[in-house]
């Protein structure tokens, strides 16, 4: 019995060992999977919404997010990122019932957060729409207030998911909320026009009904799994474990409010800042078709940064500087790898893909957005960089870092608004140069940080100059056949055709350059969806 007991425990040890070092890779690429399906969805959502409502329709439509990405920000306060960090900790510590409690007991604080930040946005509705200079947009705000609690409510369970490096019901919820709001959003907008107004509050609707659906799929996911749970037993020490979620949630809150707050602003300096006739128009223009097309690769690359949160606070628990190291340049090398070519393609096909996708938009609409895109391309690479600096900081345990690395790019990025925006040969194109210089700011302080205070060390040659090489190759066949073969890459299948021939391309040269390691790639291949923390250890 002595020796059976030796041998179980040496074999459950050694897939435990196994299993966390496969999860950081695999966990990413399921987050970027299921990030980049919600986003291309989200993007093929706004296509025909924004033919259908126009420009004006689209500047009335972004006009709410600012104020209630902000609220939201304040309702879920840092804490499913807390939750996230937490549960992993205690997983490596084989201390499963103390994740439970801390799952438990932020849903208890992120259900009294959401619901006030229902009622706060609901209230100040009226003088939110006033202040934005579109009084018809208050009822929006009404309508989608709902969602402010079933956004919060999401987020405790992701976060958990997160912490035990499950990422299907994460990505899974994701693509089911884009479904339905894509469902409901066309059909709603559709059905009210031609009174563009009530368009687009049929759009909005459409958010509140995606968000309650996204919060009914991470439910039924908890339910079945639920019942596998160990109970909760008393450990004496749960204000401790209270404090340390608020604590570790408290700067994530306030980095969160300070770039939303900017958005905010953002959404006021650009209307009445531009120097031109249609600054709604124009705002619209940066916000919909302009922002949702960067928002694709940057998911990719967010999925990297959620993935990497666990997975180094699993190493920083332990203390295993080396295995720290590892996963912080393996987080920062598929970063790059992602961000570098989904910046360079998206600048040079930037006419092309607008001109396919947002056809119905006059001449000069579409040749705004497209130079639009150009200037703020190289936002992809530095954002998505910031996105991994912030995930290491916080698991690292230095959560204030990150909100001074960000009031600093918020202050670049209001000095440029300032300076660029009034200027009647650049209006609208300074909000691409200003949040270029904010990312790059504090991405750039942030990687100063990480290898000045923490002796993270970057292998430059494999996390940054072999992508480079592998991007600049990429990019002399896509200016080849963009210069050889002009008229044929504006039409749907020359644009599919080039992008498909510049992913070919780079792919080819990071196998040949070998950026993955043979035991990198059978890692992601051998991984299974169930080996994360918890449910390794109860099956």
């Amino acid at each position: 019995m002595f020796f059976y007991r030796c041998f179980t425990y040496t074999i459950i040890m050694k897939l435990k060992n196994q299993t966390q070092h496969n999860s950081f890779l695999a966990g990413a690429l399921i987050v970027s999977v299921g990030g980049l399906i919600s986003k291309l969805l989200g993007a093929i959502y706004r296509i025909p919404l924004t033919n259908l409502i126009g420009s004006f329709g689209m500047g009335l439509y972004q006009l709410i997010f600012p104020p209630y990405i902000l609220i939201m920000t304040l309702a879920t306060a840092g804490i499913p990122i807390a939750v996230s960090k937490l549960v992993a900790e205690y997983n490596q510590k084989n201390r499963i019932d103390q994740s439970k409690k801390v799952f438990y007991f932020s849903l208890f604080l992120l259900l009294l957060f959401g619901s006030l930040g229902s009622i706060l946005l609901f209230t100040l509705s009226g003088p939110l729409a006033q202040w934005q200079g579109n009084p018809q947009i208050a009822i929006a705000y009404k309508i989608v207030s709902p969602s402010i609690l079933f956004i919060t409510l999401t987020a405790g369970f992701r976060g958990f998911y997160q912490g035990n490096m499950n990422m299907l019901p994460v990505s899974v919820s994701q693509v089911g909320e884009q479904i339905v709001k894509l469902a409901v959003g066309l059909l709603l907008a559709n059905y009210f026009l031609p009174d563009i107004n009530k368009a687009v509050l049929g759009a909005v609707v459409a958010i509140t009904v995606g968000e309650f659906v996204s919060l009914c799929i991470v439910m039924v996911f908890y339910a079945f799994r639920s019942n596998r749970l160990p109970p909760i037993m008393p450990s004496g020490n749960e204000s401790l474990e209270k404090g340390r979620i608020l604590s570790l949630a408290l700067p994530v809150v306030m980095g969160g409010f300070i770039m939303q707050t900017t958005q905010l602003l953002d959404s006021v300096m650009i209307v009445n800042l531009v120097n031109a006739q249609n600054p709604t128009n124009l705002y619209g223009l940066w916000t919909g078709p302009v922002n949702s097309l960067l928002g694709l690769p940057v998911t990719l690359t967010a999925g990297v940064a959620v993935s990497a949160l666990p997975s180094i606070s699993r190493s920083c628990a332990i203390g295993d500087n080396r295995v720290i190291n590892e996963k912080f340049n393996q987080a920062f090398k598929l970063t790059i790898l992602l961000a570098l070519p989904s910046a360079i393609g998206i600048a040079v096909l930037a006419k092309p893909i607008i001109s396919l996708l947002y056809g119905s938009l006059p001449a000069a609409e579409i040749e705004i957005a497209a130079n639009l895109l150009i200037a703020s391309a190289v936002s992809i690479i530095f954002l998505s960089v910031l996105q991994t600096v912030i995930a290491t900081c916080q698991a690292l345990g230095k959560p204030y870092v990150p909100v001074f690395l960000l009031i600093g790019g918020v202050a670049a990025k209001f000095i440029f608004n300032l300076v660029f925006l009034p200027m009647a040969k650049v209006n609208i194109y300074g909000a691409a140069i200003s949040e270029s210089m904010c990312y790059l700011f504090a991405a750039t302080s942030g990687i100063i940080y990480l290898t000045a205070k923490q002796n993270l060390k970057i292998d430059f040659v494999g996390t940054i100059l072999k992508p480079l090489a592998c991007s600049v190759v990429m990019l002399t066949g896509l200016l080849a056949l963009t210069i050889g073969a002009t008229q044929f890459v504006h039409t749907w299948v020359g644009t599919l055709i080039a992008i498909a021939l510049c992913a070919a391309i780079y792919f080819c040269m990071v196998y040949q350059l070998k950026i993955f390691s043979d035991g990198e790639i059978n890692r992601i291949i051998k991984k299974r969806g169930k080996t994360n923390g918890i449910e390794k250890q109860l099956e």
